[in-house]
């Protein structure tokens, strides 16, 4: 997916009150506040409130239902996925997570995790072809990808948040 396409679908969301915060490959690269790789998707967290809305103008924009991340998702009450993947006929791929702010503020992630998200991961600001976005911090980029083994891309977003100078750090 490229930069201009991620804002356009950022802003869109934003000017229709849906929660959003980028993370994997494009919210370690709007940290560093540049394109540091291709990307084949975008990877984001959206507040549970604004799922249906999200689900929603994914569809309105021509996005289609792809799959579900089985090995992570749970299902809500009325049975929808909270980890899924949305595909364009362009090619453009947009994966959700969903969490949900909790009375006391803390942050429940939905979907299956070996760590704890907490609010202040939701406090991170990176830029994107210019356009400041939100998306979780360095630090809690650095914890979603442990506990694993990283794909090489993955490997190299990481040392490259190990190396360079974040926006958050």
């Amino acid at each position: 997916m490229r930069s201009d396409q991620v804002v356009d679908l950022y802003l869109d969301f934003e000017a229709r009150g849906i929660e959003t915060w980028l993370m994997g490959g494009w919210g370690v690269d709007a940290l560093l506040g540049r394109q540091t790789r291709d990307h084949h998707d975008l990877d984001v967290l959206v507040e549970l409130a604004s799922l249906e809305r999200c689900r929603q103008r994914l569809d309105d924009l021509g996005f289609e239902f792809r799959y579900v991340w089985d090995d992570e998702t749970w299902r809500l009450d009325d049975g929808q996925p909270t980890a899924f993947v949305y595909g364009h006929p362009d090619g453009r791929e947009i994966d959700v997570h969903v969490v949900r702010r909790e009375a006391n503020g803390e942050i429940a992630t939905l979907w299956t995790v070996p760590y704890t998200m907490t609010a202040e991961a939701l406090e991170g600001h990176g830029v994107v072809a210019g356009q400041s976005v939100r998306c979780i911090t360095a630090h809690m980029q650095r914890r979603a990808h442990t506990g694993y083994e990283l794909a090489p891309h993955h490997g190299a977003d990481m040392d490259l948040l190990g190396h360079e100078r974040c926006s958050q750090d």
